[in-house]
């Protein structure tokens, strides 16, 4: 199920380079089975390979063949949850429950072996009582193995609650279509793209369509609405995507943006040299019927993340 939810990456069975370069043996494992990992703290100490191991445990299968099946689930579980913290930087039980396709409450042991273990740094949300999940010292050195691309650099502390808020309903945007999605991109991945803008996520659908997700929780000034319409026409002309799926927490919101977007004509905004300000250009405007007939954009209210 998982693998069907998020690609796994079999480094395990074909240890990457990185991980050749030290051998060490768990005391928890056979003597038979070496286990490769780099020189590190937390995974020189073999957290992660006696997690595995004490998840095979808790299956009720009586044969090898059963335990089997049991570690190589918690295997992917394990690197499931650490690239989704990669990618995200933050979430919460329940989030990562979902991801995984699996009921919070079912997986207490499992999360609390995580947390022991060094694999997940547990915070409290400022102002309401919510374990945040970040990467811990071993997780962010087994997150550097699994998306090396991704540059990760550590993080001294919680970001404001608004932007916490933003990350997990995308996460949770992203979630409701898993069973959809093709190939996932969230932003962290699209740092290499020659972008205008760079959406919240590029999904790749089953049906092959390119979707960029947006997720609006505020409501942005006309001028900036308008130059993020623009920069999104610049990307799909640039084949980074074939449109963009607009979400938002309730229909105030949502109508706000379609009255701008349903225009016939939108005013077209430059940066004010040496500002971040945008000011009109009085001289050019944007004919949208072409847009309107296409349907690049699509506008949807939807329950994403509450608390």
């Amino acid at each position: 199920m998982i693998q069907q939810r998020l690609v796994s990456l079999r480094w395990f069975d074909q240890p990457p380079p990185a991980l050749r370069r030290a051998w060490l043996v768990c005391p928890e494992a056979n003597q038979k089975n070496r286990v490769s990992a780099p020189i590190g703290r937390s995974l020189v100490q073999c957290n992660w390979w006696r997690m595995i191991l004490d998840e095979g445990k808790t299956t009720n299968a009586v044969s090898g063949w059963g335990r089997s099946a049991a570690i190589s689930r918690s295997r992917e579980k394990l690197e499931s949850v650490v690239k989704w913290l990669a990618w995200f930087d933050y979430s919460d039980r329940s989030t990562i429950a979902a991801m995984l396709g699996v009921d919070a409450d079912g997986q207490r042991a499992f999360f609390k072996r995580l947390e022991e273990s060094g694999f997940l740094l547990v915070e409290r949300a400022p102002g309401i009582d919510r374990k945040i999940y970040s990467l811990g010292e071993a997780g962010f050195e087994y997150a550097l193995m699994l998306a090396p691309e991704l540059n990760l650099k550590r993080r001294r502390r919680l970001p404001s609650w608004v932007s916490m808020i933003h990350s997990f309903s995308v996460q949770a945007a992203i979630i409701t279509r898993m069973p959809d999605i093709e190939t996932l991109r969230p932003e962290k991945t699209l740092k290499h793209l020659r972008t205008v803008r760079l959406p919240d996520a590029i999904l790749t659908m089953k049906d092959g369509t390119t979707v960029a997700l947006e997720v609006e929780l505020n409501h942005k000034s006309s001028p900036r609405v308008y130059n993020i319409f623009l920069s999104h026409l610049k990307n799909i002309r640039g084949g980074h995507y074939d449109k963009v799926l607009y979400l938002f927490p309730n229909a105030g919101l949502c109508n706000l943006y379609l009255e701008k977007y349903d225009q016939p004509m939108w005013p077209i905004y430059r940066p004010l040299p040496g500002t971040t300000r945008l000011i009109q250009d009085k001289d050019r405007s944007f004919t949208a019927s072409p847009v309107h007939e296409s349907k690049l954009m699509q506008f949807q209210v939807e329950v994403m993340y509450t608390l």
